[in-house]
């Protein structure tokens, strides 16, 4: 079976620190964690037990098939709970168990934690402390897409190999985004806000569309059983739900930026703070000239409630709307005919 350029190429890498005899205790694969990542996790593992005289893992010798059937006695998969949806305190105790039972054959120990990002914070931190004092020959892979949603003291513990982003646009796309909600459209009537917000809410949809792909394209690789299936699109829907919010939380980020960088302009600060934006001086220009330093204050805390009030879980498109009309409104929104209506912000 051939196998991605990527996934080669760390193969070899990793094959090369075995052979050296620099192999680390604990690798952080990040990718598709029933895609890529996931498939390299299996052949790191072969890799400890292949017994080909060649070039291993060959795919083909006993210990080969039986890491391939998740059926070899030395190496323990841990997956989230059907229920739960977690990895738990129960599971990474019973990796404990495992790793401090004598190998099999005599060898390597392995554990391979499939969505990694799921330990809730209780079970990481018991983790954590192996991670900081392995025994020796055991070896850790952790797979996940979602990097940020790991405790960074547990990343600390691990080197990375990374197949692929996080499955979320990526901050230029989104900082492209907002540059052209805040440039391409002019004036600031009603419907330029509601414009500006559609196009936020387009690129959004486009991005939830590429998310679920990429999720389906994971989660599909092996049909689950009728009485998983409910369990499995729970688990869908949260591993989508949670890359949106990563996507938000970056396009709200950049908004941001986007009105410090206006605010600066407004107080004529030139701090240390670079610009975020210094590609747009024109427009921010143009935004400044427009709002006094109050104003400009208000669309920050705009930005602020409009993060607040999704993560509480109103409709994004309400949110992004109704935000985008308060930010037009900075000196007053105007009808299409140019007459000015009042500030109604309190």
């Amino acid at each position: 079976m051939s196998l991605e350029p990527e996934v080669e190429q760390a193969l070899a890498s990793l094959r090369q620190s075995m052979v050296s005899g620099r192999l680390a205790h604990a690798y952080l694969i990040v990718g598709a964690p029933r895609g890529a990542a996931g498939v390299l996790a299996e052949r790191v593992v072969a890799l400890l037990y292949c017994t080909a005289p060649g070039e291993r893992p060959c795919g083909q010798c006993a210990k080969c098939r039986q890491i391939a059937a998740h059926a070899h006695p030395d190496v323990l998969w841990v997956e989230p709970q059907k229920k739960s949806r977690g990895i738990l305190m129960a599971q990474i105790e019973t990796v404990q168990e495992h790793i401090n039972l004598t190998s099999f054959e005599g060898g390597w120990k392995a554990v391979v934690f499939r969505n990694a990002d799921r330990i809730n914070p209780q079970a990481a931190n018991r983790l954590l402390k192996t991670l900081e004092e392995p025994p020796d020959k055991c070896l850790f892979l952790l797979v996940t897409d979602q990097l940020a949603a790991l405790l960074p003291t547990v990343v600390s513990r691990c080197q990375r190999v990374v197949l692929a982003a996080e499955t979320t646009v990526s901050g230029a796309e989104l900082r492209a985004a907002v540059i052209d909600a805040m440039t391409g459209i002019e004036g600031r009537s009603l419907v330029a806000a509601v414009a500006r917000s559609r196009k936020v809410l387009g690129v959004l949809k486009q991005v939830r569309e590429e998310i679920e792909k990429t999720v389906d394209a994971d989660e599909h690789t092996g049909a689950p059983a009728s009485e998983e299936l409910k369990a499995a699109k729970e688990i869908r829907e949260a591993r989508i739900e949670s890359l949106y919010k990563e996507t938000l939380a970056e396009l709200f980020r950049w908004l941001l930026l986007w009105h410090r960088d206006v605010l600066l302009r407004v107080v004529g600060a030139d701090g240390p703070a670079a610009p975020a934006f210094p590609d747009q001086a024109e427009a921010i220009q143009k935004s400044a000239a427009a709002l006094t330093c109050r104003l400009a204050l208000a669309n920050i805390n705009t930005i602020e409630d409009m993060r607040w009030q999704v993560a509480q879980n109103l409709p994004v498109p309400m949110v992004m709307e109704h935000g985008f009309i308060r930010l037009t409104a900075g000196g007053g929104l105007r009808t299409d005919d140019g007459r000015q209506t009042p500030d109604r912000r309190k």
